[in-house]
């Protein structure tokens, strides 16, 4: 079969211009301004990748699989209103990782070659462009490859000059061979992991480093540090000291290359060891339940607001959140010269979270709990460790009613953040999603260090939605404001936070005007036990519910564990916000006349010690009927004409809703998981593992009720996804079994896709998978087609 496409009117929606890259730097008068690459084609897809541990890696470009870049960069001047292109670059070309040097006046980012990523700066005054060194970044294991050293050095990772890539024996010297360690433990599904030696020596070639320092005045370079598997790397705010992670031998077959036995080291400015600070072990055998952690220091990190002070953190309850303790996490520090034993910290009651630093009496702990979804907020004094914390906030992270948001943080020229403050440091600044039973309303408050109370500073107002970015770190009076309406998409200001002043940013147009008047309404409801719920109905422009003849509609959702149910019925979307559309989504149908319910509630709640899934397909029953019963009664949705859907755990959720209800006319599952033997150790929220609930984890693998599935079920699934737990053998078994048994399936893997889709043409083949299901199976009646056993795996 060849690729296809949808009806002209959705496959307008799938290329429109994505909002460009918009970098701010130390000065807000100056952004640097890239346009966002489109949807890459199939071809670009099959560009050579090798799979190791974890990691999918371009083996061509020493970059992650499927590396793009940024076109046009430009530098924009707000005061002037002024877009200037940087000079002397190579036509048509792509760049990533865009950096402002500290002192604002060199922007840095790496080119997009066939042979790999090569550093360039531009002069903010010039703009004229140069290369630093040859296209041979490492950049195998992703994030930014180099990074500033004050603003006139870099440290640039580059590839082992002279390495040799390791040729494939045809001679097979023996069996792989792997022991158990004799220890309990709990590991995810992970793909893509080292399976022979052949992997093993491969990714020791692909992820080996070498750090140079580049001197930005002469061009200078040396090598820096040892060579080796660079896992991190962080500079004290003096810039005097660094604190690196080597990934170390042995490798593991069980698990991917972040969770590798590693070394923690201290380094000088000059790249020389200081002090060893950890060596860890291979994690492989953390106790099965949800925050579990390492027993050796984790979590290293810097004292923004102190020239060379290293804190960590330890567990004192062995790592297992299951072990009754006063206190789970125990914080040390070190500061220059390092030569003394780590002095204790702070004591935190549960597992450590964050850490937000102001002054010697100031800083910010964070501490959560998975069990009882608490997260507390405290005030601590780093300077005076054995003063006992102060709570700010204890917050159950569910009830989004009552979050009183999250500290605010600004850089200082070291590139270290700090706590943002007002009133001579006795005011700290926060910002919040403001959620009530009326829909969001984002706000900043000021919260007094002193007497804990809280006063507002700005909030949104209808009818439109405004959201708070981020302060600017030079003024922090302004702040970068987006604002949207229902059928405004969103653009960006400077906003003064006293005076309410305003400097535009952009003025991004409509981007499908074709939907600018389709309608959005919130729709609230009860399910049959009281829990309140909520979806996002849109409707085609001009339709009137209750008049018109009911309409096709797609019900799209993903399931949520909660466990209070109060919580889980609260409305966290405002009709006042822009509805993007996303070819991914299920809102391009609007433009086939069909009605979309989106992010319809699917709660799924466990209170006390009840686990929520013990009761999952009875809940997720409940909730699709009570949103059917709703949009029927509202005279939008036609009872024969009503399909659902979903994405992931979404597909789960729509392949047990068909087993287990007569709701649909039909299903579209993507990229899910049916048979929950095939994730044996947890899954979403589920901590226990098969073998202690082995009949819930088959009572919840949609594949053992396939005989129960009557509606026309639709399977796509990316033939390379590398999702944990979501192998595409999962949607393969569960085709096989709905074929054999009679049923009406379909099952379209796409050629070289992932578990989201990227390619142009794998994402307009799905939009006419769906449409034509939803067309074929819209009659209400039984169809006379028999299963058909069509698979695409077979596209070039």
């Amino acid at each position: 079969m060849t690729y296809q496409r949808p009806p002209q009117a959705i496959a307008d929606l799938v290329n429109l211009k994505p909002d460009p890259l918009m970098l701010f730097g130390p000065d807000p008068d100056y952004i640097v301004i890239a346009d966002r690459p489109m949807y890459p084609s199939i071809e670009e897809l099959k560009e050579p990748k090798v799979k190791l541990a974890g990691r999918q890696i371009n083996p061509d470009t020493f970059t992650p699989y499927g590396t793009r870049g940024f076109h046009n960069p430009r530098l924009r001047q707000l005061s002037t209103g002024t877009d200037r292109e940087l000079q002397g670059l190579p036509e048509e070309g792509a760049y990533r990782y865009f950096t402002w040097s500290p002192d604002g006046t060199q922007i840095a980012f790496c080119l997009v070659t066939d042979h790999g990523l090569q550093l360039w700066t531009a002069s903010r005054t010039s703009l004229q462009c140069r290369p630093v060194g040859e296209a041979d970044i490492n950049n195998s294991l992703g994030g930014v490859p180099y990074d500033f050293i004050g603003s006139d050095r870099f440290l640039i990772k580059r590839r082992i000059s002279g390495a040799t890539k390791p040729e494939r024996t045809t001679s097979i010297t023996g069996p792989a061979v792997q022991d158990s360690s004799g220890k309990e433990g709990a590991n995810r599904t992970y793909t893509n992991l080292l399976e022979n030696e052949y992997d093993v020596a491969l990714f020791r070639y692909f992820a080996t480093g070498q750090l140079w320092m580049h001197r930005l005045d002469t061009g200078e370079e040396r090598a820096w540090a040892e060579p080796g598997i660079i896992a991190g790397l962080g500079d004290s705010p003096d810039g005097n000291y660094f604190v690196i992670t080597y990934v170390q031998e042995p490798f593991s077959f069980n698990v991917p290359y972040d969770k590798f036995s590693d070394k923690v080291q201290l380094l000088d400015k000059e790249g020389y060891v200081v002090r060893e600070l950890a060596q860890r072990p291979t994690v492989e055998h953390l106790p099965p339940a949800f925050g579990a952690v390492i027993t050796e220091p984790r979590r290293f990190s810097w004292r923004s607001d102190h020239p060379a002070q290293l804190y960590w953190t330890e567990a004192l309850d062995g790592g297992d959140p299951r072990t009754e303790v006063d206190h789970r996490e125990q914080l040390y520090y070190l500061e220059a010269p390092f030569t003394g034993a780590p002095q204790p910290s702070i004591k935190l009651p549960l597992r450590f979270g964050a850490l937000r630093w102001g002054r010697g009496d100031l800083a910010i702990a964070i501490d959560w709990d998975w069990t009882t979804r608490r997260q507390v907020t405290r005030r601590w004094y780093p300077d005076t460790p054995e003063r006992t914390p102060e709570i700010l906030f204890d917050h159950n992270w569910e009830d989004n009613y009552n979050d009183p948001g999250s500290v605010i943080t600004v850089s200082l020229p070291s590139d270290h953040s700090v706590l943002l403050t007002r009133d001579e440091g006795q005011t700290l600044v926060m910002v919040g999603n403001g959620h009530s039973p009326d829909g969001p309303r984002p706000f900043i408050d000021a919260l007094s260090l002193e007497t804990g109370e809280k006063s507002r500073l700005w909030e949104s107002s209808p009818p439109y939605f405004e959201r708070p970015l981020f302060f600017v770190d030079q003024d922090p009076n302004y702040f970068l404001l987006a604002r949207e309406q229902s059928n405004e998409r969103p653009n960006f200001y400077l906003h003064h936070l006293l005076n309410g002043d305003e400097v535009r940013v952009t003025n991004f147009p409509h981007p499908y005007p074709q939907l600018q008047h389709t309608q959005y309404e919130l729709v609230s409801y009860d399910r049959q036990d009281g829990v309140q719920l909520s979806g996002e109905l849109h409707t085609p422009e001009g339709f009137r519910p209750g008049v018109d003849a009911p309409l096709p509609i797609l019900m799209w959702a993903y399931p949520q564990e909660y466990k209070d149910a109060d919580k889980a019925g609260q409305v966290t979307s405002s009709t006042h916000q822009f509805r993007r559309i996303s070819p991914l989504s299920p809102l391009p149908f609007l433009a086939a006349g069909y009605a979309v319910f989106d992010d319809f509630a699917m709660p799924i709640v466990g209170e006390g010690d009840d686990e929520p899934n013990e009761t999952f397909i009875e809940q997720v029953r409940m909730n699709a009927e009570a949103a059917v019963q709703k949009l029927v009664g509202m005279g939008v949705a036609d009872p024969a004409r009503v399909f659902v859907g979903g994405h992931s755990y979404g597909a789960f959720m729509t392949a047990h809703l068909l087993a287990h209800t007569e709701l649909f006319a039909g299903g579209i599952a993507r990229s899910g998981a049916f048979n929950r033997t095939l994730t044996p150790f947890g899954f979403q929220a589920e901590e226990r593992t098969f073998w202690q609930v082995p009949e819930t984890y088959v009572r919840l693998s949609p594949f053992v009720h396939a005989d129960k599935i009557d509606s026309p079920l639709l399977l796509i699934h990316g033939a390379d996804d590398s999702n944990s737990g979501t192998y595409p053998v999962q949607s393969k078994r569960m085709f096989a079994a709905l074929d054999n048994l009679g049923k009406t399936a379909r099952l379209c893997l796409l050629p070289y896709e992932d578990h989201g889709y990227a390619a142009e043409e794998s994402i307009l083949h799905m939009l006419w998978e769906m449409h034509s299901w939803m067309e074929q199976h819209s009659t209400g009646k039984p169809t006379d087609q028999a299963s058909t056993t069509e698979s695409l795996a077979t596209l070039p």
